[in-house]
């Protein structure tokens, strides 16, 4: 999971600040980056487009992974408006969005960011996250987390010195608290790394692919390692994490490559030799076939 999250190299671009009271609905623009929110003040209902309404409350954290429209509503029904740039401008005060009829009824705040990742791994978090978590105030996790949010408020609105690399730590720690939680390793989504995670067996496999990615593994090999015969264990890996053992493998070997490319100075034969091939050449063939073009011309398109 830390292996995962440190390739990600994630950041944040916070997206506001909402008050709304009244009847109130408003839905966000289509998001391709992760999103989360934390109910500050009042409460609501989020409505994603892939599930069914959820009733909020100060302190709940919600995140948001996979690329969506999502919607907060004031009560299931309420007229929605788009919270475009033309609208975002036209009700901005004082660096909050505002929506409803404001002299009605209690406010209800939301603060909302984005997870940037690098481009090169984006794809990683997908299929480790759970499509939406909700995590709610009266949780241990979340009080953490909303300390952590309120950490990131204020970091981001500072002008102090390596705040980028403390944003990234802070928005890894956040991923990792999400993860972590029981209630996300059994998420709906039944295949995943999560989900192998969760299988003690699978995951000791899981941690010798991980601990040395470089070695020649074999399906016997992790089958012994996780107590099943091979058989069983190629049967239960993909159908549980979704990919084969060696499909896994060779998976994780492309994406640190990747990232090696485009973020160490090292030749292309010692990468080839950290993720397991004896040849420059080797390598090169297998990363064409997987990420479908040479190493060499990944790195130059990617780079400029």
């Amino acid at each position: 999971m830390t292996d995962i999250i440190a390739l990600l190299r994630p950041r944040t671009l916070l997206l506001g600040n909402l008050a709304a009271t009244g009847e109130w609905g408003i839905r966000s623009p289509y998001q391709t980056d992760p999103t989360f929110y934390l109910v500050t003040e009042g409460e609501c209902w989020f409505e994603p487009d892939y599930a069914e309404a959820v009733r909020v409350c100060a302190g709940d954290y919600l995140l948001a992974a996979q690329p969506s429209s999502v919607c907060f509503v004031s009560h299931p029904g309420a007229k929605l408006v788009l919270s475009d740039t033309e609208f975002k401008q036209r009700n901005t005060v004082n660096n909050e969005l505002r929506v409803g009829t404001l002299a009605e009824g209690p406010t209800t705040r939301i603060l909302g960011g984005l997870i940037l990742c690098d481009p090169a791994n984006a794809d990683l978090l997908f299929g480790l996250l759970p499509r939406f978590t909700h995590i709610r105030a009266a949780e241990e996790v979340g009080e953490r987390l909303g300390s952590l949010m309120r950490i990131i408020v204020d970091e981001t609105n500072a002008a102090r010195p390596a705040r980028d690399m403390v944003l990234s730590r802070l928005i890894e720690v956040m991923l990792i608290e999400t993860l972590r939680r029981d209630g996300a390793r059994r998420a709906l989504q039944p295949q995943g790394l999560l989900g192998g995670l969760a299988d003690p067996k699978l995951a000791r496999a899981l941690a010798h692919i991980h601990a040395d990615v470089g070695r020649a593994w074999t399906v016997a090999e992790l089958a012994r390692s996780a107590g099943m015969s091979r058989s069983r264990f190629a049967r239960r890996f993909t159908d549980i994490v979704g990919a084969a053992p060696v499909e896994y493998l060779l998976a994780w070997r492309m994406a640190l490559a990747k990232d090696a490319l485009l973020h160490s100075h090292k030749p292309l034969s010692q990468i080839a030799a950290d993720v397991g091939y004896q040849s420059a050449s080797a390598f090169s063939t297998a990363f064409s076939g997987k990420v479908g073009c040479a190493p060499t011309q990944y790195q130059a398109q990617n780079l400029g």
